[in-house]
């Protein structure tokens, strides 16, 4: 993990301002499709960049278990609280630097509502081959994985929309 490499470019760049309109107006939301959504068969892919709100490129790769709906709409939560859960991969790449974080995780009935809990291994063969095959291109283009865990070191006197001074994190300031 390069989680020493990222400390040092958020503290670097802190000094040099913020990236918000320039990554809106500069750069391509699709900027990564091409080279992320071959082998898709059998999985589902969104697309979550939006650099109002965040400094990273964010997807999800779901199983495809068939949801009639959009992933994100009512009826598709309860698709999925009918079955129990959905595993996905959850995948960020800073725009403003060249770290990435993939993490394995599942949506989970919690009553009513789903809730995101972390696994270990995927059940889901499919997903598990795309999680290392999207390691491996992010590689090849020279991002270097960190671990989110380790990047939720506070940093001093930073603001960051959205969040409350104590709050802001080396994590949040690569990829939120």
């Amino acid at each position: 993990m390069d989680n020493n490499l990222a400390i040092e470019f958020v503290n670097r760049t802190l000094k040099e301002g913020v990236y918000g309109y320039t990554l809106r107006k500069y750069v391509n939301i699709d900027t990564w499709d091409h080279i992320l959504t071959n082998n898709l068969d059998g999985i589902k892919f969104v697309q979550l960049t939006d650099f109002n709100y965040s400094r990273c490129f964010s997807y999800y790769f779901m199983e495809d278990i068939e949801l009639k709906q959009d992933f994100f709409s009512p009826e598709a939560k309860k698709e999925v609280i009918n079955r129990g859960y959905i595993e996905f991969i959850n995948l960020s790449i800073s725009a403003i630097s060249s770290f990435y974080i993939i993490e394995k995780a599942r949506y989970v009935a919690d009553g009513d509502k789903l809730k995101i809990e972390d696994i270990d291994e995927f059940s889901n063969v499919v997903l598990k081959k795309k999680f290392e095959e999207l390691k491996l291109k992010i590689s090849e283009e020279n991002f270097m994985l960190v671990n989110s865990d380790e990047l939720r070191i506070p940093l001093k006197n930073v603001p960051l929309e959205d969040y409350e001074d104590d709050q802001v994190t080396y994590f949040s300031y690569l990829f939120e």
